[in-house]
């Protein structure tokens, strides 16, 4: 007998409505990401987003070994939407334009001091084409910052930002480890947790795992 689908998979079977939201802003992870237009203009910063993926290539040497690693891909946010499945599940989506990295060391690279650098000359999924693939899941985004190499340059330096109000107790001994791609882990594990029940983006401000104590409310004293 076959296993019965998961209810997420269930709901987004039904495909969404034909009507979706629109966001110039959202949070998600401890992350206040912003579209790029709603950022024109402003001091802050928020609409640099990077995706870690797994890829899958061809062992050196060998066309017939596949290997799978992992690629870093840098963009902006230029549209958040929210899809709605009959009401039962929500999925909000991010659109982004990315830096174009198929080519290694070439618009995505790492400087003489090992900081990643990108040029956002060079594009690509960017929804143009019926082929590309310009969107992800919001709970996928990780919120970086990107700092000019110069007035005259079209480079920019990649800078990680850090979640607010949001702790990852299991890793908190690599916390200051560098990966080799310019970020600094821990990086949110793209293989868990991705589902529909993102509606709000809220991290649960409440443990789960363990009994409650109950706490009663200290009387005012009369003056």
């Amino acid at each position: 007998m076959f296993e019965e689908a998961p209810n997420e998979i269930k709901i987004l079977a039904k495909m969404p409505m034909m009507v979706a939201r629109k966001y110039s802003s959202y949070r998600i992870n401890g992350f206040d990401f912003h579209t790029y237009s709603y950022d024109v203009g402003r001091s802050i910063q928020n609409s640099g987003v990077a995706l870690v993926a797994e890829t899958t290539c061809f062992e050196s040497g060998n066309n017939n070994n596949f290997i799978m690693g992992k690629k870093t891909y840098y963009g902006v946010v230029k549209d958040i939407v929210e899809l709605n499945y009959a009401h039962e599940g929500n999925v909000v989506l991010f659109k982004c334009d990315w830096v174009d990295n198929r080519v290694e060391d070439k618009w995505v690279k790492t400087d003489q001091f090992g900081v990643t650098i990108v040029n956002f000359k060079h594009l690509f999924n960017t929804g143009e084409k019926i082929s590309d693939e310009p969107f992800i899941l919001a709970s996928q985004a990780i919120q970086v910052f990107y700092v000019p190499e110069g007035t005259d340059s079209d480079w920019f330096s990649v800078s990680q930002s850090k979640p607010r109000d949001y702790y990852d107790l299991d890793n908190l001994e690599i916390e200051h480890i560098e990966n080799g791609n310019g970020l600094v882990v821990p990086l949110p594990d793209l293989n868990v947790g991705v589902t529909v029940d993102v509606v709000n983006g809220i991290i649960p401000a409440v443990r789960t795992d363990i009994d409650g104590i109950i706490v009663d409310r200290k009387k005012s004293r009369k003056k």
